[in-house]
């Protein structure tokens, strides 16, 4: 019980400075949506992707190599193998990423030439290279710390990130629009905001490290074996990050090559291709504050159960990431389907076209919501059990069912840009079927996900038509933004409710939470 309670309370941490992040996130992507429109976000957007592919290469990996590689030395008692890894991780992947940084920055004109973009837009890719190193310094420590299972470090680091993003983003982007450098020096501006929330990020956890990781650096750690074993865990990792994030790019190139055989306009395809990604994209994102904390907080957890061979642990450790997920992200794509164009047109009211682009697809992507957190978490699994080549597989046959289908729907009028989230349906639908057939396989048992789905999904469902029905009944005597904040604040209650009234929560997933006895005794789930 200690372990799943550690386990519970890391997720917990992680939750909270999730839903802060993805809050901060939102008010730094609204309003600046609003400040530099569709074709400014894309150039933002540009900048995004490539910041996301370097990091694949260079640290996407690296916390859940290192963060399984610590946990199971530690629960075998090897400290000083867990401190020789966080050493050896540092060093060179701080070293491979200094190289991508300048690469980059050195290569950005050639790289816009090569995507037919802007030349306008080397400026944000050169902006957002320091970022490639801050960011990976970043990994190695906090895999050290999700490793020894104190995710603290990692829960403030990320709201260091987002504050250092939103504050100076937003602020340089409004400057440099004010003084005259257009929409090119705004999203210029907001990338800078990201390299600086990264560099925060960095500085807290160079600072935090006096009390875990500092004195390990004073140490001389030569085990010949580590640095091996790093890279034969984080290159599936990696690989399938990089799967994803390729994803992310074969989105871009198929609206920016399909979309005009559909009939758009480049202008058209720019600002399309902006609504995506700055309006769709940041609600769509919200929610998966918990699928990501869930999955890094079990990750190591599991890995010690498993390295102790302890089954029954494995499996009540298992069944609960996934109930947890379940319980949040389904009400959560339940919400966006039902209030996608409310949310929209409160969020982003200078902008009226691109809602109305945006609204069908957040709609899509609401469904796909539970999809993508229950694919996190049983990615999670599947690596805490050292087998990471597993899920390359899985993301790999994802994506290219995804680009298929993209492809093909993209070039029809009918489709057109809905075809980018229709295959991310598509790709995460296929993600989660091949990662529980790799459950099944590496562990002879199959995760009881039918008790887990029915009961939240009926109260999500529920949930979302009575919320639905009460905006329509209000929406015409109290205004937009007083019907959205009061439906969310219904939607919450009501799913609370609905929860207890259908017997869908039980003791276990109370009690591991901070007042958790008294709140279980409350809602009658313990005698």
């Amino acid at each position: 019980m200690k372990q799943r309670e550690s386990f519970v309370g890391g997720a917990m941490a992680l939750l909270v400075s999730g839903v802060v992040v993805k809050l901060l996130g939102a008010l730094f992507k609204v309003p600046l949506t609003n400040l530099i429109g569709d074709s400014g976000m894309g150039l933002f957007s540009f900048a995004m992707q490539f910041f996301s592919l370097l990091f694949v290469v260079c640290a996407a990996g690296l916390p859940v190599a290192e963060s399984h590689l610590v946990s199971e030395a530690l629960a075998l008692g090897d400290r000083k193998r867990a401190q020789a890894v966080v050493l050896h991780a540092g060093v060179v992947f701080g070293a491979l990423a200094l190289a991508m940084s300048v690469l980059l920055a050195g290569f950005a004109p050639t790289i816009c030439r090569l995507f037919g973009e802007s030349i306008n837009a080397a400026y944000c890719l050169v902006a957002i290279a320091p970022a490639i190193f801050f960011v990976t310094l970043e990994s190695a420590l906090r895999g050290w710390y999700q490793g020894t299972g104190n995710m603290i470090p990692t829960a403030i680091s990320q709201v260091a990130e987002a504050v250092g993003k939103l504050v100076i983003g937003l602020a340089l982007a409004r400057i440099f629009l004010d003084r005259g450098f257009g929409m090119t020096g705004a999203a210029v501006g907001a990338v800078i905001g990201v390299s600086c929330g990264e560099f925060a990020a960095m500085c807290y956890l160079f600072w935090s490290t006096r009390r875990g990781v500092r004195p390990v650096l004073h140490i001389r750690q030569n085990d010949p074996s580590v640095l091996p074993q790093l890279f034969h865990l984080m290159v599936p990792v990696t690989l399938g990050a990089a799967v994803m994030t390729v994803s992310g790019f074969l989105d871009m190139a198929v609206i920016y090559r399909r979309l005009p055989v559909a009939g758009f306009s480049s202008e058209e395809v720019v600002a399309a291709y902006g609504a995506y990604t700055g309006m769709a994209m940041t609600l769509f994102n919200l929610p998966q504050a918990l699928s990501n904390s869930v999955a890094i907080s079990v990750l190591p957890a599991l890995s010690a159960a498993h390295a102790r061979r302890n089954t029954c642990q494995v499996r009540r450790l298992t069944t609960s990431s996934l109930r947890l997920t379940l319980l949040v992200c389904l009400p959560c794509g339940a919400g966006l389907f039902a209030l996608s164009e409310p949310l929209l047109r409160m969020l982003f009211a200078s902008q009226p076209r691109g809602v109305m682009t945006a609204e069908p697809l957040l709609r899509l992507l609401g469904i796909a919501e539970p999809l993508v957190g229950l694919s996190a978490v049983t990615t999670a699994i599947i690596q805490s059990f050292g087998r990471p080549d597993l899920t390359v597989y899985s993301a790999a046959v994802a994506c290219a069912v995804k680009f298929v289908v993209s492809f093909q729907l993209a070039g029809m009028p009918d489709y057109n840009i809905s075809a980018a989230p229709i295959g991310t349906l598509v790709c995460y639908s296929i993600i989660l079927l091949l990662n529980l057939l790799s459950i099944v396989r590496l562990t002879g048992w199959f995760p009881p996900l039918g008790k887990a789905i029915f009961r939240p999904l009926l109260a999500s469902c529920g949930m979302a038509v009575v919320v639905y029905q009460m905006y329509l009944a209000l929406m015409p005597h109290i205004g937009l933004n007083l019907t959205v904040v009061f439906c969310i604040g219904t939607a919450i209650v009501l799913y609370a409710l609905l929860l207890i009234g259908l017997h869908a929560l039980h003791a276990e997933d109370i009690l591991p939470l901070p007042g958790g006895e008294r709140l279980a005794r409350l809602l009658r789930l313990t005698s």
